[in-house]
């Protein structure tokens, strides 16, 4: 009698552990699955990239559903409000997926991201230096470049004026560049440098 109570509680566990490995093995598939069609929604860019912010269109690009987002982490973007957009993937997928996205903002701001070969994400970064934006007295042309070595160049050149209530005060105009460089490794970890003032 022991033993065959022993044979069944063994069996009911042996059957609990196999369905947990099943029910596993079809959320990997689900989110393998998914992770296919968000790499699809990139288009494939080219060495060197060149990316001036300012000129980026998004009119013919379609924005990301909510089921794309969990592979951004964007939990505080609500798709029905704001509309986050594929850019496109760097072209060495050898070992990572380095795709780069449009956040919302008043001039997009492109961000990239690398993940496993299974859609685990590795790391994101901001690639502009920041700081570009409609003020008074204030204009900004923001460059990006991606070599094929994967090192990034990041540049504002900048040009600001002090205001009063009639608008921009004429001789308080400066120009200065920001910049930062960074470097994406093969298995798709990135790295920036601090961002530099430049007179």
């Amino acid at each position: 009698m022991k033993f065959k109570i022993i044979f069944f509680l063994l069996t009911v566990t042996l059957l609990s552990c196999k369905n947990k490995e099943t029910n596993t093995k079809k959320e990997l598939s689900i989110q393998s699955k998914d992770f296919e069609v968000f790499l699809k929604k990139f288009k494939t860019l080219k060495f060197p990239l060149n990316i001036k912010t300012s000129d980026i269109q998004i009119e013919n690009l379609k924005a990301f559903t909510k089921n794309d987002l969990k592979f951004l982490d964007l939990n505080n973007i609500d798709p029905d409000l704001d509309n986050v957009y594929p850019y496109g993937i760097l072209p060495d997928t050898l070992e990572a997926y380095k795709v780069i996205y449009l956040l919302p903002a008043e001039t997009h701001i492109p961000v990239i991201a690398t993940y496993t070969k299974e859609g685990k994400k590795i790391s994101t970064e901001e690639l502009g230096v920041g700081g570009c934006g409609a003020d008074c007295g204030f204009t900004c042309a923001a460059y990006i470049k991606i070599d094929r070595n994967l090192k990034i160049h990041s540049v504002d050149s900048i040009t600001s004026h002090q205001c009063d209530s009639l608008g921009p005060i004429l001789n308080t105009k400066r120009n200065y560049t920001h910049f930062k460089d960074g470097t994406i490794t093969k298995k798709g970890k990135i790295t920036f440098s601090k961002t530099i003032e430049q007179y």
